[in-house]
This record gives C-alpha cells, sequence and structure tokens, in this order.
C-alpha cells in the first residue's frame, strides 16, 4: 500500500463514507491536496484490491473502507515484516529500539507489553 492510498483509508475512516470530493476535501484538511481525479484513481485502485467499497447514490459513487484500522495496520505490518525482517520480530524489534524516534515513555511502553505478553 502506498503513502498516498493509505491517506485515503485514514481519510475514510475519519468520514466512515464519503464521496470522491468528501474524501479529497479530508484529505486536503490533513495537507495533501490533490485533484479529485486522483483521489479517485486511487480508490479505484484500493477497491479493486479489497480495502474500498462502494456503492451508489444518485449519480455519485459513496466509499467506505472495507476494513478497519486495525485490520490494515495487521496486513501492512506482517508484510513489512515478512518483506524487510524475514519474518523475525525480533530483528523488527531491534530496529525499531535502534530509532532515534524512540522516547522513554515507548520504552516503558514496550517494557509493560513485554511483560503483559510474557505472563
Amino acid at each position: 500500500m502506498t503513502d498516498l492510498q493509505l491517506a485515503v483509508l485514514k481519510a475514510l475512516w475519519a468520514l466512515e463514507e464519503g464521496s470522491v470530493g468528501e474524501i479529497a476535501a479530508a484529505m486536503a484538511k490533513e495537507g495533501r491536496d490533490l485533484a479529485p481525479t486522483t483521489v479517485a484513481t486511487l480508490l479505484q485502485r484500493l477497491r479493486e484490491q479489497g480495502w474500498v467499497e462502494h456503492r451508489k447514490s444518485g449519480r455519485v459513487f459513496i466509499y467506505r473502507a472495507a476494513v478497519n484500522q486495525k485490520q490494515t495496520a495487521k496486513s501492512v505490518l506482517d508484510r513489512v515484516l515478512s518483506s524487510f525482517f524475514d519474518g523475525k520480530v525480533s530483528a523488527l524489534a531491534a530496529q525499531l529500539l535502534e530509532s532515534e524516534r524512540l522516547s522513554a515513555q515507548d520504552l516503558e511502553e514496550m517494557r509493560k507489553l513485554l511483560k503483559k505478553k510474557g505472563g
């Protein structure tokens, strides 16, 4: 999934459903000012991939996400895990721990999650 496709899905999750124009407006508010034709193309591709559904309302298509944010995050993360880390969660965790964006609060939350997961 490309960054633009993800931006479309985020707009749909926020709107729940919407026309191309409504989705484009929501994306513009988030700093992604795209032509309606570009948004329509992205929606069509997402629909073909099963991420988005649509229905017709008069002469306008109304789109909605076919999957929720948690399902999408899991799917994307699974793909990153298999593509970049050979399916090794420890390698992904090591990459995250090396990140300069990792704060002390992030580390504490990770410790709590690990403790909870370990029993």
